[in-house]
């Protein structure tokens, strides 16, 4: 189940953009209580007053050394105890709806071993957000088969919605793969691709030819449509890893470039 666990990032999310942190201090734990915290929602002894560190360093120790049962109650005991709050302007990125439901997909992850579709877009359009949710939905309840469609009406509105961003305009009914070639042309966030740039050039380009083949397997082997055959349970399961994998890596070079938001 290693495979499956907080990683080390994910935890500094939660850290950071959840739970919160003053100093070293983390959230309202002490260091009774965030000893008392693992104990009771795990069953694990910690010594907060021993660790050589702040209360988030330990925490943040101890959630990373746990497997991932304890991980996943920790994460559920984390938000019984600090819930999602009505949005700080002050603070855009602090307990956000796109986050909670983040962290759900993480306890899904870690409780079954299984892919989950959560991936935070921090300028996701309605149609975008709701095709993410309405996967998430559909993996739980019907597998990853029955999620097919709905990642790739999402991944279909991302791209054209980062088109729109930097004022690309294609004619008709653009293909993803079309949208794609025209970021990978005009996007500032994809002008720089650090090092190895013909290495990283030649995986974007692979993913372009994914992106094509994803279109007649939504078509002609989801639900999308009544396809007498579907597209085996595995082979679903990769379709919902790429989506998400390019989802993230396009999500993390937008944030990353020039472009304001608002």
């Amino acid at each position: 189940m290693d495979s499956v666990k907080l990683t080390r990032r994910e935890i500094g999310r939660l850290v950071h953009n959840w739970i919160g942190v003053s100093g070293g201090y983390l959230g309202n734990f002490s260091y009774a209580r965030h000893d008392r915290f693992w104990l009771d929602v795990c069953d694990v002894c910690v010594d907060t007053s021993g660790f050589d560190g702040t209360t988030r360093e330990c925490f943040e120790h101890t959630l990373f050394e746990v497997d991932a049962s304890d991980q996943a109650a920790a994460l559920r005991a984390i938000l019984e105890e600090y819930p999602p709050q009505q949005q700080d302007p002050d603070r855009p990125k602090y307990r956000t709806p796109a986050l909670y439901r983040e962290i759900l997909g993480w306890i899904s992850r870690l409780e079954t071993g299984e892919v989950t579709v959560e991936v935070t877009l921090e300028r996701a359009s309605d149609v975008v957000q709701r095709a993410l949710d309405d996967a998430s939905t559909l993996l739980r309840a019907s597998g990853p088969q029955g999620a097919v469609d709905r990642v790739h009406t999402a991944m279909h509105g991302y791209l054209m919605s980062l088109c729109a961003e930097v004022g690309v305009v294609l004619d008709g009914r653009p293909t993803m793969n079309q949208l794609f070639k025209s970021l990978r042309e005009s996007h500032p966030a994809l002008a720089d691709v650090g090092a190895r740039e013909e290495d990283v050039k030649r995986i974007l380009g692979s993913m372009a030819t994914i992106l094509d083949a994803l279109n007649p397997v939504r078509n002609n082997a989801s639900v999308a449509h009544p396809n007498p055959e579907l597209v085996g349970e595995p082979e679903a399961t990769l379709v919902i890893n790429t989506v998400r994998t390019l989802l993230s890596y396009l999500e993390s070079k937008r944030r990353r470039s020039s472009i304001p938001d608002g």
